[in-house]
């Protein structure tokens, strides 16, 4: 054992973390440096997130409405992708083999005990005719696995009218002979063969259930339903933009008018207060600051407003605007048009009018096989 830690070694270990972390950092560093705050879609993105986080805080009132039609598309398609869910998760007990016929414990363990002893005793000759007998009577490889209640009805009918005959044969006695025998022995055939049939149109059925139906359900749910949420989540990300860049238009704008009166109130400060000063003090007219000292300090405000940037009035920041409104208003119109094709319901209409149809033709197939077989039943007793 101590083999295989003779090389192991903390050093070594602590080494690895410390170069893990190292280019961890590294990466960072780069992911960051890479970023351009001057870009204004940049900044625009960051202060998106931000603004999300206060929506979904309640610290935010002023929201664009989408439209009420946009609105209640949104409730008809999450109830239809919902209807569509439910509905598939039913539907695809049609493609689990046995669903309609549970787990017999009696029976299974009489087959299995018939099926072992062949397995471990019979030779690979009566493996193979046991196999054979199984598929001709309708029944699966498997026989303690029925796929279907018609089958496992095939199959006990194919297995009564096989002991009723070995019976007879067991006394010596030819089948011909007894009018009775036969009839009985025929009986059971027919059952079977009934129920075979049954068995193989439900086969067919599942099959067609599963692979015309089950599939383009789940396909359009995965393919319709999910483009519908990529539209909406466009719509809801230019939203976000949109507000996020009226708002910081407005506190711009806001800022602006609170420092232009802030600088209009300094500057009228000082004229007031020397049209409020008494004449009657000559002496001290010498040591009031001259006239050049409010020009100068009103010279340096608007060198310091200067140096700040541009308000509401940046050209590049109305066209911004504008390019986001379109961008929201086109998202918009793209998920109205396509929620309203799939709510209004055309595609559902015609799977599920597949569905009715392929259920018809397997209980007409019911009907015609039970018909003919009771017809032959009939036929037996006259």
């Amino acid at each position: 054992m101590s083999e295989y830690f003779s090389s192991f070694s903390f050093k070594n270990l602590g080494d690895s973390i410390a170069n893990a972390a190292h280019r961890t950092q590294d990466k960072l560093s780069n992911a960051v440096a890479n970023v351009n705050l001057n870009d204004p879609q940049t900044r625009l993105s960051i202060k998106t997130r931000t603004r999300y986080l206060k929506e979904t805080l309640g610290a935010v009132d002023e929201i664009s409405k989408l439209p009420p039609q946009y609105v209640l598309l949104e409730r008809k398609s999450d109830a239809l992708e919902k209807a569509c869910k439910r509905m598939l998760l039913v539907t695809q007990t049609f493609e689990v083999e046995g669903y309609d016929y549970p787990p017999n414990l009696p029976e299974s363990f009489s087959d299995w005990w018939s099926g072992s002893k062949e397995g471990w005793f019979g030779s690979t000759k009566q493996d193979e005719d046991g196999e054979s007998k199984i598929q001709t009577d309708g029944s699966s490889k498997d026989p303690l696995m029925p796929r279907s209640f018609a089958q496992a009805i095939a199959k006990a009918s194919h297995e009564c009218g096989e002991a009723y005959q070995n019976s007879q044969k067991s006394e010596k006695k030819q089948i011909d002979e007894d009018e009775d025998d036969v009839n009985l022995v025929e009986m059971f055939n027919t059952l079977s063969i009934c129920y075979r049939n049954i068995d193989e149109g439900k086969d067919e059925m599942d099959k067609s259930i599963a692979r015309e139906f089950n599939d383009k359900l789940e396909q359009l749910l995965n393919r319709d339903f999910k483009k519908i949420h990529v539209l909406r989540n466009k719509v809801e990300n230019s939203r976000l933009k949109f507000d996020t860049m009226r708002y910081e238009m407005r506190l711009k704008e806001k800022e602006e008018k609170e420092e232009n009166e802030n600088t209009a109130n300094a500057d009228e400060g000082p004229s007031n207060k020397n049209q409020q000063e008494p004449t009657n003090e000559p002496a001290k007219e010498e040591e009031k600051p001259t006239p050049a000292e409010p020009a100068e300090a009103q010279h340096t405000t608007k060198t310091e407003n200067s140096n700040k940037e541009p308000m509401v009035e940046k050209p590049e920041d109305n066209k911004l605007l504008e390019q986001l409104e379109d961008e929201f208003v086109s998202n918009t119109s793209e998920a109205v048009e396509t929620m309203t094709s799939i709510v209004e319901g055309s595609e559902i209409l015609r799977l599920m009018k597949l569905f009715q149809n392929l259920q018809l033709v397997y209980y007409r197939q019911c009907v015609q096989e039970m018909e003919a077989s009771l017809k032959g039943l009939n036929d037996l007793e006259n």
